[in-house]
């Protein structure tokens, strides 16, 4: 997987603070675990 723009992140993250806006927490949670565990399996390779 390549890595992220900018662009991307941002898109990422303003869809992150969209859900917890909404209070949907617990989707905003996994996303960010999602994130996190891809990020850490990168760094491994």
């Amino acid at each position: 997987m390549e890595e992220m723009t900018r662009l991307e992140l941002l898109t990422l993250l303003y869809s992150i603070q969209a859900l917890m806006d909404t209070g949907n927490t617990e989707k905003a949670k996994e996303i960010i675990e999602k994130v996190i565990k891809e990020a850490e399996r990168q760094e491994k390779q």
